[in-house]
C-alpha cells in the first residue's frame, strides 16, 4: 500500500491534528474538494515563488455550501493534495501533540478518531464473506493455543484475510478483517444483543474473549482487494444520496465515481430488510466481485447483481469509499494486530 517516487507524498509545514480552515470549492462523492485558507504548499527550492494554494478533500455528509469557510483537522498530504477530517478535532489534536508515534501512524489516529467512528455494521459476523478458496489456514480451540503469540505471528507475517471468533460461554461472535496485519474492519455481536460497536471497541472486546479457553478461532486468507473494499465500509466515507435520485441513479453515480477516481470502495445492497444482503466490492475503479450474505457466495461476475437491484430499484443502497490517502505511505492504515488482546 506504498506508492512509487512518481505519485509520493509531499511535504508540507501541517502536521497531523493541525486545526486549519478550509473554504469549500466544490462537491464530491463523499465529501468536498476545498483550499487551505491562506494554506501554501512548501516552497520547491530556496528560489521557488510557488503561490499555490493547497488543495483538499474535506469528507462530510453535512450538507455544504460552495464558498463556505469550514474547520477542519489536518491529516496527511498525497500526490500534491490534503485529507481533512470536518471540524477541529481538539482532544485528539492535543493527544497527538504529545504523541510519539510516527506522523504515518498519528494521521491513522486522526483519521479514526472523527468521521469513521460513525460507521458500524448492524450484521452478523456472516458479511465477512468466507475463504475463496476453501481453505483454512487455523482452526482451532483458544486452550490449545497461546493466542497473542498467533496475533503476533500474523501481524509479523503481514497477514491479509479474517479470523473469526466463537464464545458459547459468553454468547458472542466476532470477526476482525485484517491486512497487512493489521486491523481494518471488525464486529463483536451477542446473542439477544442489539449494540455495534467502532472497530477499536470491537477488536478490544473480541481479543477479550480469545483469552477465554473455550473461544474457537478460525483463521483464513482473503484477497487484498475485497479486504480493502470492505474496510471502506468501517474506515471510509460514505457517498451521500441526492435526494430525489432512485436507487438505480446512485448506483451509477457510486460506481461511476470510483472508476474516473480509481478509487477502492464498497456498496452494499439491503433487500427489503435493515441488514445487508449483498456486498459489490471496487478496488482501484474495477469491479472485481459480489458476495451474497444468505448464500455465502462470491462471484466475481458483478453483472447479475446489479442488474436485479437496478430492476427493482426498491433496495436500500449505501456506497462507501477509502481516500486514496488512506492507502499511501503518508498513513500506516489499520491498528495493530497485536494490540486486539492487552
Amino acid at each position: 500500500m506504498s506508492d512509487s517516487p512518481q505519485t509520493s507524498t509531499q511535504t508540507t509545514t501541517y502536521r497531523p491534528g493541525q486545526g486549519v480552515i478550509c473554504r469549500i470549492e466544490s462537491i464530491e462523492p463523499g465529501g468536498y474538494g476545498a483550499v487551505v485558507v491562506a494554506g501554501k504548499m512548501p516552497p520547491k527550492s530556496d528560489s521557488a515563488t510557488d503561490d499555490t494554494v493547497l488543495k483538499a478533500f474535506v469528507p462530510s455528509n453535512e450538507p455544504l455550501e460552495i464558498g463556505q469557510t469550514v474547520p477542519a483537522t489536518f491529516v496527511c498530504m498525497h500526490n500534491n493534495r490534503a485529507l481533512m477530517t470536518f471540524a477541529f478535532m481538539l482532544g485528539t489534536t492535543e493527544t497527538i501533540q504529545t504523541s510519539t508515534a510516527s506522523d504515518e501512524e498519528n494521521a491513522f489516529a486522526i483519521w479514526v478518531d472523527s468521521y469513521p467512528s460513525d460507521n458500524r455494521v448492524r450484521r452478523a459476523i456472516d458479511v465477512f464473506m468466507p475463504s475463496v478458496s476453501g481453505k483454512l489456514l487455523h482452526e482451532l480451540q483458544c486452550s490449545n493455543c497461546d493466542a497473542k503469540k498467533l496475533l503476533n505471528d500474523l501481524e509479523l507475517a503481514k497477514f491479509t484475510g479474517c479470523i473469526k471468533a466463537r464464545s458459547e460461554e459468553k454468547k458472542s461472535r466476532s470477526a476482525m478483517l485484517i491486512i497487512d496485519g493489521r486491523i481494518v474492519g471488525a464486529i463483536y455481536g451477542k446473542k439477544d444483543a442489539q449494540e455495534t460497536y467502532s472497530v477499536d471497541k470491537a477488536t478490544k472486546m473480541m481479543g477479550a474473549d480469545l483469552l477465554e479457553p473455550e473461544t474457537l478461532l478460525t483463521v483464513y486468507e482473503l484477497p487484498q482487494g475485497v479486504v480493502l473494499s470492505m474496510a471502506s465500509i468501517f474506515l471510509g466515507c460514505k457517498i451521500t444520496k441526492d435526494k430525489g435520485k432512485s436507487t438505480a441513479d446512485y448506483l451509477d453515480h457510486a460506481l461511476v465515481s470510483m472508476k474516473l477516481a480509481g478509487e477502492t470502495g464498497c456498496i452494499t445492497i439491503c433487500q427489503d430488510a435493515e441488514l445487508i444482503t449483498t456486498m459489490v466490492f471496487v478496488f482501484e475503479g474495477d469491479l472485481i466481485g459480489a458476495y451474497k450474505i444468505k448464500d455465502q457466495s462470491f462471484s466475481e461476475d458483478t453483472a447479475p447483481t446489479l442488474e436485479e437491484t437496478k430492476e427493482k430499484n426498491n433496495a436500500g443502497i449505501d456506497a462507501h469509499i477509502l481516500p486514496v490517502h488512506l492507502l499511501s505511505e503518508a498513513v500506516t492504515f489499520g491498528y495493530k494486530l497485536s494490540g486486539a488482546i492487552a
